[in-house]
């Protein structure tokens, strides 16, 4: 497991200073504005697309093909992409709690509200993500991938146009709260769904 982890980290290496160019600039954008919660958000975003790279490589280098010749059950081989994943969004969730901290003026409960609910968000979008992904392939599945993304965005806007009244404060706050608890619900589904995939599919 370890082993594969280290494997998708020295592959997706080579993107690393793309990947410290795009966190310097929404650094800097998000320090400039007036909404300094945006690096956070920005980080989370980027860290549910990493694992997809590290997909997308997997296939572009029939990886899967190589990997089910060697002693690893296609669940581990699962596992570990999810794993990778996490370790990245928790990597974000740290960076943006200590962006916050040191940038802005947040107290420290809202910083760690906001950023818990955004890694909430990037949890479940990965949770969609990944499914279409082992099932269709990365090339097949990044307009389904596009749409996981942008789906909750157009919604809230199709809302707003039909008068649909937004449910008030406390009811969203009582929502955010229990978030984390979905999103890790979510996340353990999502394993399974993927892993029962991965078992069926042909190489």
């Amino acid at each position: 497991m370890i082993g594969l982890i280290i494997k998708d980290l020295m592959n997706l290496k080579k993107l690393s200073k793309f990947y410290l160019l795009i966190l310097a600039f929404y650094f800097i954008i998000g320090m400039a504005g007036e909404d300094q919660n945006m690096f956070g958000v920005m980080l989370i975003m980027l860290a549910v697309m990493i694992p997809m790279t590290a997909l997308s490589y997997d296939e572009k280098n029939k990886w899967d093909r190589y990997a089910l010749t060697m002693p690893l059950t296609r669940g581990t081989l699962v596992l570990s992409k999810y794993i990778l994943g996490l370790i990245f969004l928790i990597t974000a969730l740290v960076l943006a709690l200590l962006s916050n901290a040191v940038f802005s003026d947040v107290i420290l409960f809202e910083n760690l509200m906001i950023n818990l609910t955004t890694l909430s968000v990037g949890i479940i979008m990965m949770s969609f993500i990944f499914p279409i992904l082992l099932k269709y392939g990365v090339e097949k599945g990044r307009i389904l991938m596009m749409i996981v993304i942008f789906a909750p965005t157009a919604l809230i806007v199709m809302l707003s146009k039909l008068g649909i009244s937004v449910p008030d404060t406390g009811k969203i706050e009582m929502f955010l709260k229990f978030l984390p608890v979905v999103a890790l619900a979510f996340y353990v589904v999502s394993i399974f769904v993927s892993m029962s995939i991965y078992k069926k599919k042909e190489f």
